[in-house]
């Protein structure tokens, strides 16, 4: 698919990004000048190819992908001895068995969902129109056949997609000239594949490049052929197929090479192409991967993880679909943790209505909650790194991999609404990336939380703001974590101040004035949920969300402030900043409880925050003007120092006592517990 390369016309030998490479030839200059003369093969023998046909039937594949199979082979015999000993690639949850050969261009297309478009899919949640929509991920063939399947709407579907990716693919990474010249140099990856058709049109058999989407892309340009051709008529029809390979044979037998116009050469030179068709699957027998997971490890391995990434956003994308996979595939030893409906809602394939048909909250923020929970919750990290790792091979994802995932899924819905456009989706992403790490989602938002709107049982936005108000008058916040409530109504306000216009929250400034907020989103709306009037605000945000309406300032009770001309004042990050500054609150007075000594304690944090900045700018006083530290070249007074530290010595060693306690009283209430369980 994306990171083709290629022999450059006028670049030496390769322009590779580090690692794919180009046949081990060598051209002259005269090479560069002619270009390369291709071997004249002949349109294979009927008989030979109806002697691989019985091989390929022998090795248990399809009707269809014996059909389409066997006529796309140059030379018949040569793949029909390759069967007998297969190659084996080693993919993230299997091994691939291939057979390497030489396959007639008219019979492969791209890849139809092919995950370089994965930045600018459209999807249904969305709203997008049907014939935009992101087509869904190939699953498995039947039993435990190398082929993939997939279901579309109808074949003008499918040939729309095709024609598009066509053009999309052959202007973002454009190899027209190279191939005019050199031929294909790399071998794709074949795979057979099934489309389906919902209208009830019989099925079509195809060899989708797996990988190399590109080059066949940038080969059919140059023949001027038409993928839904290819799809829909000569896959279905030899003699088309024979008759449009033939008259190219025809023509070099008739002119000679040295005969032909520079344009008949270009094309001749790209009517075969090298290829690894994929013919088995072993799958890993501890995860038991299906076969479509392990075709998709490979191109996440080829171009997720170097030599050519496709970008950040594309990255995730695949990711949380591999993410999602991997959720919703039971192990030997733990079911799924998501339901295939789950997993399609998460993706955002399905409309509105069939979610709500399904039985799922109509609200995005209850969506956004849900995903967050699945992707985030504790109990689900093993789970969420398998299927990173299934895509990247990255040993130790972390938090920060997972929460990039499950943002991702969140804005699906967004982006499509918006276009994707850029400077709308970007600061809006960044903004819930830095957001949803809040540490309290890992440890609040478990498997077994009931949360509001999930289903027709669970609880109100009105009794989530009371419980969330229970945690404000029992301290939680203050201490620097909030509680279950708190955290839930944070995650779905969150994403209405996201998406909001103007934007009711935004990404911290670093090295702006001493006076700007440098608090990242996470630390804003902790401060926000902390308090009686950040609950009834978030509360309010989340009401107004689901019902369209702009994000007003409320005051202590919930009520929309007014400006001295009556006016009500919408929400920007201005104003939830300065409202929700983190220091302490003063609403009720507290002397006594835990109430009041969780307000102490977030004194106590302020200071400490406050100490921490007054180093860093006291470490930033320089010599001169521009010169380097003027406490890192000259150090400060010794006994100075000594004092100063002594006194944090005892508040720290006071602070490990209270540490010290807790832990202690902790213990004796789990030994009680355990007691009280053996009598």
């Amino acid at each position: 698919m994306a990171g083709e390369t290629h022999v450059a016309g006028s670049a030496g030998l390769s322009r590779a990004d580090g690692g794919a490479g180009v046949d081990a030839e060598t051209f002259s200059g005269a090479d560069r000048e002619t270009g390369w003369q291709p071997a004249q093969w002949p349109l294979p023998r009927v008989a030979a190819v109806d002697n691989l046909a019985d091989a390929l039937t022998g090795k248990s594949f399809t009707a269809g992908a014996v059909r389409v199979l066997s006529q796309a082979a140059v030379r018949p015999d040569e793949l029909r001895r390759k069967l007998a000993e297969p190659a084996e690639l080693r993919v993230q949850g299997g091994t691939l068995l291939i057979a390497e050969t030489r396959l007639w261009s008219a019979a492969v297309v791209p890849h139809p969902a092919n995950p370089r478009e994965y930045g600018r899919r459209s999807y249904a949640l969305g709203g997008a129109a049907a014939n935009l929509r992101v087509l869904p991920e190939p699953t498995s063939g039947p039993g435990h056949l190398a082929e993939l399947e997939i279901l579309v709407e109808s074949p003008h579907t499918l040939a729309q997609r095709l024609e598009d990716a066509q053009s999309r693919l052959a202007r973002e990474n454009p190899l027209g000239e190279d191939v005019a010249v050199d031929g294909v140099l790399q071998p794709l990856t074949v795979v057979p594949m099934t489309v389906r058709h919902r209208n009830g049109h019989r099925s079509a058999p195809l060899l989708i490049a797996a990988d190399g989407s590109s080059r066949i892309s940038a080969v059919h340009e140059l023949l001027g052929y038409a993928p839904s051709k290819v799809a829909y008529e000569w896959s279905m029809d030899s003699r088309l197929f024979r008759r449009e390979t033939n008259r190219w044979l025809r023509l070099v037998q008739k002119q000679g090479w040295e005969n032909l116009s520079d344009e008949e050469q270009q094309k001749v030179r790209v009517l075969t192409v090298p290829a690894r068709v994929v013919i088995g699957f072993r799958p890993n027998e501890r995860t038991n991967l299906p076969f479509h997971t392990a075709v998709r490890n490979f191109i996440g391995l080829t171009h997720i993880r170097p030599p050519k990434p496709y970008g950040s956003a594309v990255e995730n994308e695949a990711k949380a679909d591999a993410v999602l996979d991997t959720l919703a595939q039971p192990t030997r030893s733990r079911p799924a943790r998501i339901s295939e409906p789950q997993k399609q809602w998460f993706a955002g394939v399905i409309s509105h209505d069939e979610a709500l048909d399904e039985g799922f909250s109509p609200h995005r923020d209850v969506r956004a909650a849900e995903i967050v929970r699945s992707v985030l919750g504790g109990s689900a990290k093993r789970r969420v790194n398998d299927g990173i790792r299934s895509l990247t091979a990255k040993q130790k994802p972390t938090r920060e991999d997972r929460v990039d995932i499950a943002v991702e899924l969140v804005i699906r819905p967004y982006r499509t609404e918006m276009n994707d456009l850029v400077q709308v989706v970007r600061p809006r992403r960044a903004v819930l990336q830095r957001a949803y790490r809040l540490k309290e989602i890992e440890q609040h938002l478990t498997a077994d939380l009931r949360l509001e709107g999930a289903d027709y049982d669970g609880l109100s936005l009105e009794q989530l703001r009371d419980e969330a108000l229970d945690e404000v008058e029992s301290g939680f916040g203050d201490s620097g974590e909030l509680g279950p409530a708190q955290t839930e109504l944070a995650v779905k306000a969150c994403y209405y101040m996201a998406v909001a216009d103007p934007m009711a929250l935004q990404r911290e400034v670093f090295g702006g004035p001493e006076h700007e907020d440098d608090r990242s989103p996470a630390t804003v709306l902790r401060a926000m949920l902390a308090r009686s009037r950040g609950v009834h605000q978030a509360y309010e945000i989340v009401r107004a969300g689901r019902r369209g309406e702009p994000l007003l300032e409320v005051d202590e009770k919930g009520v929309p402030n007014r400006s001295a001309a009556g006016e009500v004042r919408e929400l920007t990050d201005t104003l939830v900043r300065h409202t929700y500054n983190g220091e302490p609150s003063t609403d009720v007075p507290q002397t006594t409880g835990h109430k009041a000594a969780s307000l102490r304690w977030a004194e106590i944090r302020l200071k400490v925050e406050e100490l921490t900045r007054a180093v860093a700018a006291m470490e930033a006083v320089p010599v001169d003007e521009g010169g380097r530290s003027l406490v890192q070249r000259d150090g400060w007074d010794t006994e100075q120092i000594k004092e100063l530290r002594a006194t944090l010595d005892r508040s720290d060693r006071k602070l490990a006592t209270w540490a010290d306690v807790h832990e202690g009283n902790k213990r004796a209430a789990q030994e009680q517990v355990e007691t009280e369980q053996e009598l």
